[in-house]
């Protein structure tokens, strides 16, 4: 029996497994999810490719006769073909003349430096509102979907003229879009502002008929507004006033910025005058031209108010919008609200009153109880300015062009309240992009050199400038700077702002007690400046002084209206310290 036990003993045969070792099963695994991260990795990018491709803008192409850029001996005046810019003193005059094609050619060969300027800070800004670059991507994404294919219902002579101003101004690309994208939604501003909390546009505009004293000629009609785009109190945009001359259509002036093709403030040679203020409504975005194009329309096209609101009426719109229209020789106006809602609501207010006005919101019944244009009036200064631009219209002096400066001018609240330098309700908050009167019986614009409204307002004669015939007239008069301009308490104002930058960044680097001596001088030199409450609030915080960040928050709220996004975090900072 010795073999069985030999063989009972023997160690069984064992048979390997059927996978690889694990060396090479983890190796397997590794190649697999590489190939997977690979090919997700090319599929992504043929998907973004092609989101990329199907959301871009593309120019038509177009063919501009090439002129020479010639530079007067002053330098103050370039010439290019048959148009020019010249500046004269603070004011930047541009005239444009042609074609679509030799229009937005020569707007681009000319202009080119000041729409770098402008395009600088407004990068900045909303550099700032979308600080992460995660937010920021993810915005321009969901930009370029809203914007798909939007340049169609552009005028085929708009779309000529931006793709001629894009190709003479290939500094407007960026990384992310081409120029004709860019300087396509620079044309949309007011719908892009609407994409903000804070409210970075405001306006505020009257017109009003005047009767001499005595009877005897029938006065005129005078048009005074004022525009804001808050870019920041350290920028000051180039003042500009264009002067077109279309081929086959009606000249005008329009005073706006480098890079706009259509209009915020403008007059044409037959009288007709229009002004736009940014406003916000529950609409949905629609199918339409920007606003400002559609007032450019009504400029090239319209001689009588009854023209200019048929335009207005019929336009197909993407946003809403306040829009005073006037005609000088009929001297009436009208303050049309739009919306890109039914058109049988857009109905004229106020053609038949002596003076009509309007701020950032809506007021007719349609708009009642649109939570959006509620909002507005509320929680912004809209509806402050609204009521105080009121009471200065119901005062008994005439509304000559001298009193429409005077309004543009004020920095008092209701009742004629002390508001201090920089308040956002006030009609002069400091901060205006351009501020204008027109009386457009005489065909005589004021423009303010800035800044703000303080400047001289410079007299420009409309029926010389866009008719062009005959010799030049003797200088109209211009109306004087503001005395506050070379006061004391403005340079303690300006001083303080410098302050508080030094300030902010002191704070900034981590030096809070340093920071507090910069914004306690800002404190005593202008004491109602909103972001320097809100400075004072950060720092106080930072050094554990809760009780003077809460006083100094709650300040900020006050000073601050219609910066939606800021407002929230400043209560989000007072409930954390326990307000």
């Amino acid at each position: 029996m010795s073999w069985l036990a030999t063989e009972y003993n023997r160690p069984v045969a064992r048979f390997a497994s059927s996978g690889p070792p694990e060396g090479r099963s983890l190796l397997s695994i590794f190649r697999a999810f590489l190939a997977l991260v690979v090919t997700l990795s090319v599929l992504t990018a043929i998907l973004y490719t092609g989101y990329l491709t199907y959301t871009d803008l593309a120019p038509e192409e177009v063919h501009v006769p090439q002129a020479a850029l010639e530079v007067d001996r002053s330098g103050r005046r370039v010439t290019y073909g048959r148009s020019s810019l010249t500046r004269e003193r603070q004011l930047w005059l541009l005239h444009l003349e042609g074609s679509p094609e030799e229009i937005g050619d020569a707007h681009g060969q000319l202009a080119s430096r000041l729409f770098a300027n402008l395009d600088d800070h407004a990068s900045a800004r909303l550099a700032q509102r979308y600080g992460a670059w995660l937010e920021g991507w993810g915005a321009t994404m969901v930009m370029r979907w809203d914007f798909r294919d939007a340049d169609d219902a552009l005028p085929a002579a708009a779309r000529t003229e931006l793709a001629a101003l894009a190709e003479a101004m290939p500094e407007a690309a960026d990384g992310r879009l081409s120029g004709y994208h860019r300087l396509f939604l620079h044309q949309n501003f007011v719908e892009l502002s609407r994409r903000l909390d804070d409210v970075l546009l405001e306006g505020s505009m009257f017109a009003a008929s005047t009767r001499p004293k005595g009877g005897g000629e029938r006065g005129s009609l005078v048009v005074g507004r004022n525009f804001s785009v808050d870019l920041g109190p350290e920028v000051e945009p180039d003042r500009l006033v264009t002067f077109y001359y279309p081929d086959g259509k009606y000249p005008f002036a329009a005073v706006g910025w480098a890079g706009l093709l259509g209009v915020v403030t403008g007059v044409n040679a037959r009288g007709i005058v229009v002004a736009l203020n940014p406003t916000r409504t529950d609409d949905p975005l629609e199918t339409g031209a920007p606003l400002p194009l559609v007032l450019r329309q009504v400029l090239e096209e319209a001689d009588t108010l009854e023209q200019a609101l048929e335009i207005l009426q019929a336009a197909d719109l993407r946003t809403s919008g306040a829009v005073l229209v006037g005609d000088g020789r009929q001297r009436k106006a009208a303050i049309v609200e739009l919306a890109p809602r039914d058109k049988d609501e857009r109905k004229p207010r106020g053609d038949d009153a002596a003076a009509i006005w309007a701020t950032n919101h809506l007021i007719r019944e349609p708009f009642e109880r649109d939570a959006q244009n509620d909002r507005i009036r509320r929680y912004t200064s809209s509806g402050y300015r609204y009521e105080r631009l009121g009471e200065l219209l119901a005062e008994q002096s005439p509304v000559d062009p001298a009193r429409a400066v005077a309004i543009l001018r004020d920095r008092r609240g209701l009742g004629g309240e002390e508001l201090g330098l920089g308040n956002r309700n006030a009609l002069d908050n400091l901060h205006l992009t351009h501020s204008v009167v027109i009386d457009v019986t005489a065909m005589v614009l004021w423009v303010a050199e800035g800044p703000s409204a303080l400047g001289r307002f410079r007299a420009i004669d409309l029926r010389h400038a866009l008719n062009r015939e005959g010799a030049r007239p003797a200088p109209l008069d211009d109306f004087p700077a503001d005395r506050l301009l070379h006061s004391e308490e403005y340079g303690d104002y300006k001083e303080a702002l410098a302050a508080i930058d030094h300030a902010r960044v002191l704070l900034a680097e981590g030096l809070p007690r340093k920071a507090l001596v910069d914004a306690k001088v800002a404190l005593a030199l202008a004491p109602d400046v909103g972001d320097l409450h809100r400075l004072l609030g950060d720092i106080e915080r930072e050094l554990g002084n809760l009780a003077e960040a809460r006083t100094h928050y709650e300040r900020y709220l006050e000073l601050v209206p219609g910066r939606l996004r800021d407002q929230e975090r400043v209560r989000g900072l007072l409930e954390e310290l326990g307000q």
